[in-house]
């Protein structure tokens, strides 16, 4: 194959490729927009309300007065001790058995009614923390700290979810492969349920983190347009992250793959004409004799 011919059938498979990425166009720069911007807002974007010192104050009070309530330690301490106590006398069939057929359902009372109390002692104290957080406001620093560390929970739920099913997929072995696949079409494979597992991974921690931003906005007790702007924001940041994480594994992926095919491909074409070489040279040597 002359040089020309194989430069030319070198820059049509890079076409073939590049003809599916996206051009720079108007959509695309829409997305890129919205990418970088999202981006920006969840990894540098500064809080763009600070309280003032009355509010920090007024925060700060609260928070203490919620986290270290007496009542509410008091409370727990109570729920411990009969669950405890319960534990204590709740022996398999004690239904039929004495002294645990009247002891259980006495301490299951007490259990009852200490979880009660609980309850309307953390209500309490869900209130009081609700009514410190709302005096800075969910555009605060501790308003959007919280948001921040509320996504990368989830995001990290998201990627360990991710690693059981891969974990998984190895165990069980996909499903079983047949022995007559080749190597290449088993690790394509692979590699294909290993991408899914994190894409599903990481969408539903962006779904989780949907459900967690609605409830801290409750919490903060933010106004209906500061809401839904703010929750405009943080969604695009979440998003934009979640974006780059998941692009980034298929572009990386495809990336290898074509890089080893065109690869493979390259060393069957030169095998391929070293032997149609050879196969001249020895005609050429009999045509001689």
């Amino acid at each position: 194959m002359s040089a020309p011919l194989e430069r030319r059938r070198q820059d049509d498979d890079v076409l073939d490729v590049t003809r599916h990425l996206p051009r720079p166009g108007p959509k695309f720069a829409t997305a890129f927009i919205w990418w970088a911007l999202g981006f920006y807002a969840l990894h540098f974007a500064a809080a763009p309300y600070q309280p003032t010192v009355l509010e920090e104050q007024r925060y700060n009070d609260l928070m203490t007065q919620a986290v270290f309530s007496e009542e509410a330690r008091q409370a727990e301490r109570n729920l411990m001790a009969a669950q405890r106590a319960l534990d204590d006398v709740h022996v398999w069939g004690w239904r039929w058995r004495e002294p645990y057929s009247r002891l259980v359902p006495e301490r299951q009372a007490k259990l009852n009614r200490a979880l009660a109390d609980y309850r309307v002692v953390s209500s309490e104290r869900n209130a009081l923390i609700s009514e410190a957080k709302s005096s800075v406001g969910i555009w605060s620093p501790q308003g959007v700290g919280e948001v921040r560390a509320t996504f990368w929970g989830d995001y990290q739920w998201g990627k360990d979810f991710a690693k059981r099913m891969s974990f998984w997929d190895v165990v069980f072995g996909l499903g079983g492969s047949n022995r007559d696949e080749e190597l290449a079409i088993v690790l394509l494979r692979w590699l294909g349920q290993i991408l899914m597992n994190f894409t599903i991974g990481f969408v539903s921690a962006l779904v989780a983190f949907t459900f967690s931003l609605l409830k801290l906005l409750w919490v903060y007790k933010t106004g209906l347009l500061s809401g839904a702007l703010f929750f405009a924001v943080a969604m695009t940041g979440a998003s934009a992250m979640v974006a780059l994480v998941v692009g980034g594994m298929y572009t990386t992926a495809v990336g290898g793959v074509y890089l080893v095919a065109r690869s493979v491909l390259q060393a069957r074409l030169e095998g391929g004409q070293a032997g149609r070489q050879r196969f001249v040279r020895n005609r050429h040597y009999d045509h001689v004799d």
